[in-house]
């Protein structure tokens, strides 16, 4: 057995540093890998499931890196303090900065902050059919974005009768729910906005509220749309019905300017752009001629 060679199995402390350091390496790029890619819907799920009302702007900025938009908007406030007589509430008007996250292709994060960078509400809107988190709703309600219908909660009460608004190019619905001490005074906005997926226009209801006449049309609705939005806004005095229904979700104006795909599925999307395109050019003649 002399011919065996003989290993030296020792390891010095440059080698046990190198390997280490190798695994690290290693680590560190397979996770960046994971999040940009595969991980990216469980990386998003839980950087939101650790957001809050009432926190810093920065600590959603350490989450989701620097928002893509930004803007003003007034919200009306209740002021003041309430007195035997009714008269002692008034209304005034906060500005509040508005600020949206695309979350690659899968959806939108958008928070309210008021001058002190402080998340006074925020939204999620899912834009994929993959990308279907799961929410909780006071502390009896679970729902999926994307998923589950609106009848799935109960019919608003406390927090007010559903808002929506159809015009030429946009829409929106909305439901506030409010649970009192059992839901921390949150108040919870699900709805469908035009900037999510999918997106069933309330045509049927009415232009707004006050054109609606028949109240089985919204049981109706109700049973056939899917939330694709829930806005969760803490227990201040904010007048949500002043930025309802559109506030649901991510301004559409703004967000459908970003081009987010890349790769073979913006190849394909091109492509079925410019074949639509030279059929109509083609069908053109044609019209004219008749």
């Amino acid at each position: 057995m002399h011919w065996i060679p003989t290993v030296d199995t020792k390891l010095n402390v440059w080698t046990t540093a190198a390997i280490i350091g190798a695994v690290i390496g290693l680590y560190n790029t397979l996770r960046g890998w994971w999040r940009n890619t595969l991980g990216k819907r469980g990386f998003f799920v839980s950087n939101y499931r650790k957001l809050a009302p009432h926190v810093r702007h920065d600590y959603v900025k350490e989450l989701f890196g620097e928002p893509a938009w930004q803007y003003k908007q007034s919200v009306e406030q209740y002021v003041g303090d309430p007195e035997p007589e009714g008269m002692g509430i008034s209304i005034a008007e906060l500005e509040m900065t508005v600020r949206t996250w695309p979350l690659g292709r899968m959806g939108y994060l958008t928070t309210w902050c008021t001058e002190d960078e402080e998340v006074a509400m925020y939204s999620l809107t899912t834009r994929s059919r993959i990308f279907r988190p799961a929410i909780r709703v006071g502390s009896e309600h679970v729902i999926r974005l994307g998923k589950s219908h609106l009848s799935s909660l109960p019919h608003p009460q406390v927090a007010g009768p559903p808002r929506w608004a159809v015009g030429a190019h946009r829409f929106s619905y909305s439901e506030a729910h409010y649970f009192g001490s059992p839901g921390g005074y949150r108040t919870w906005v699900v709805g469908v906005s035009d900037a999510g997926h999918p997106a069933s226009a309330p045509v049927g209801l009415g232009s707004n509220p006050d054109e609606h006449e028949d109240p089985a049309q919204i049981e109706r609705y109700r049973a056939q749309a899917r939330i694709n939005s829930v806005l969760i806004a803490g227990g201040n005095a904010l007048r949500l019905e002043s930025v309802l229904p559109s506030a649901v979700g991510p301004e559409i104006g703004r967000v459908i300017l970003i081009q987010p795909e890349y790769g073979l599925r913006a190849f394909l999307a091109r492509l079925r752009w410019k074949i639509r395109f030279t059929a109509a050019r083609l069908q053109e003649p044609k019209n004219n001629t008749e």
